[in-house]
């Protein structure tokens, strides 16, 4: 049998980073995990390919002779996976499909001949043996949450891995949270469930011996979400990094918890951990109450932050407006919070409602939804699929002005400047020399900013001031600065469109299966 797994194309996004890791000399921030996972269940003697469409075309040849494709997408990739299905139906090629998009209720797509609901560590043997007797159903629907202990190390013989800024492993499913607009809780439930350590030493073992040697995402929507487990974890990591020298940097998805608890973030820096995202949302207690992010009451977020930063790690935050409860002045609010906390990487959404949620069946009872032509909410078109209290008009203008105060060019280097204040390394990790790679990379981004771009006034600025105060901190501070690059262009490009996004801003990278 000779399969394809496909990864659909990825439109620009916040995450996708693709006009900062230019620098890099690589394609994508991160491999398409879910693919890899499903290829490691399938027969040994199968003939398997990989094509990310991230990193290269889908050509005709791929697709010739092909039995099976195997596609895995997000909603946010949906124009592109169906451009897929298409093209493999008009060369009479089988396509199997899951993922969150085609797990989503209501989500419209082009028809394949086998889809996976739900996740696949169950549903994936019992269609390898139907398949096997000539007798595969159109359809295969996972009936609970399954253990994720079932699910193998990831194939990444597969993958040419130089194409590719990070590596992804996954640990946990699930989140003991209620936020109303969260989907995780709908397509993982909110039982955490998590791998155990020694399969999690393995996935890494096996990048290891690949040769990796730069950072690792942890692919999970809360790491922490059961502190027990994740110190198990963590303990285990940190005693494998430190006996092959710290060859991995990690980062990972974290709640405002993690400060609660005395042992985790020093476990965490042990570990080696570098970067924690945070879903810090907004600001206004009201707006917290309101979606049900009670974690993230009565407790001063400046200092959580900055308790992190203490340990070595920088904090990126995810942030929402359009919430109910906000104000005319949120905008202004959520900068000026992100200004004290000194969050560089702040990665701003409007609020959507995703099938399903909580959120979602109250502004279908009260009459909200925004519904399109064919009688969909406009969610598949990553856009604005609700009418806000304080009007479309007044959000989105308030959106673009609160994107504009953030990255710019002067006030987006001044917030490096003030993270790196309150940042201290990880004492733990051993220096890094850099890597003839790294240093061609620092060049680019220099002569990048620093000449052709605009706004490269304030990056001399910013340069010289970084030198001054605080030269140690020079690596992580340029790699911002090329971030920043990324996150101007975007949001320029958003800025200029008129009325509501096309496309989302922040749509987070590919789950696994």
């Amino acid at each position: 049998m000779r399969v394809l797994l496909i990864s659909p194309e990825f439109p620009e996004t916040f995450w996708s980073l693709r006009h900062a890791i230019k620098f890099l000399g690589v394609k994508a921030v991160g491999p398409p995990l879910a693919l890899l996972t499903v290829a490691a269940m399938l027969p040994s003697d199968w003939d398997k390919k990989l094509v990310d469409l991230n990193v290269e075309p889908l050509t005709d040849e791929h697709l010739a002779g092909c039995d099976l494709a195997f596609v895995s997408a997000m909603t946010i990739q949906s124009a592109s996976a169906d451009a897929v299905i298409r093209r493999c139906r008009a060369l009479g090629v089988k396509v199997c499909a899951g993922g969150v998009h085609f797990s989503t209720p209501g989500t419209r797509f082009e028809p394949v001949e086998h889809l996976f609901i739900g996740e696949v560590e169950e549903t994936m043997p019992v269609f390898l043996a139907d398949l096997a007797q000539g007798k595969a159903l159109p359809e295969y629907r996972a009936s609970r949450f399954p253990a994720i202990a079932a699910s193998p190390v990831p194939a990444w013989e597969l993958l040419d891995r130089s194409r590719y800024m990070n590596m992804m492993v996954q640990v946990c499913r699930g989140c003991p949270h209620d936020c109303d607009f969260c989907h995780v809780i709908v397509l993982y439930g909110r039982k955490p469930r998590y791998k155990e350590p020694g399969q999690i030493l393995a996935e890494l073992q096996g990048l290891y011996e690949a040769g990796w040697r730069r950072d690792i995402t942890f692919a999970d929507d809360n790491f922490i979400c059961h502190h027990g487990k994740a110190k198990d974890i963590l303990r285990e990591l940190a005693r494998w990094q430190a006996e092959h020298r710290y060859p991995f940097h990690f980062v990972a998805q974290v709640s405002l918890e993690v400060v609660d608890d005395p042992e985790l973030l020093p476990l965490m820096a042990q570990a080696g951990f570098v970067g924690l995202f945070l879903g810090i949302e907004t600001p206004d207690p009201a707006s917290l109450k309101e979606c049900n992010k009670r974690q993230n009451l009565n407790r001063d977020l400046v200092e959580a932050v900055r308790t992190i930063q203490a340990q070595g790690m920088e904090v990126s935050g995810g942030f929402i407006v359009g919430f109910d409860s906000d104000s005319p002045n949120i905008f202004d609010r959520q900068a000026d919070f992100i200004e004290k906390a000194a969050i560089p990487t702040a990665m701003i959404n409007l609020l959507t409602a995703p099938p399903d949620t909580r959120l979602y069946r109250r502004l279908e009872s009260e009459g909200r939804l925004l519904w399109d032509s064919d009688g969909d909410t406009t969610m598949n078109a990553g856009a604005l699929n609700f009418m806000p209290t304080m009007g479309r008009e007044r959000l989105l203008e308030g959106y673009k002005a609160l994107l504009g105060r953030l990255f710019d060019p002067e006030p987006f280097y001044r917030r490096i400047l003030a993270f790196l204040e309150h940042y201290r390394p990880n004492s733990v990790l051993p220096a890094r020399f850099p890597r003839h790679r790294e240093l061609v990379a620092v060049l680019k981004i220099v002569i990048g900013l620093g000449l052709k771009e605009p706004g490269r006034r304030a990056f001399w600025s910013f340069l010289g001031r970084l030198l001054w105060r605080n030269p140690m901190h020079f690596p992580i501070g340029i790699t911002i600065a090329a971030a920043g690059l990324h996150y101007r262009m975007i949001t320029h490009r958003f800025c200029e469109l008129p009325g509501e996004p096309a496309f989302s801003m922040t749509a987070a990278g590919p789950n696994p299966a």
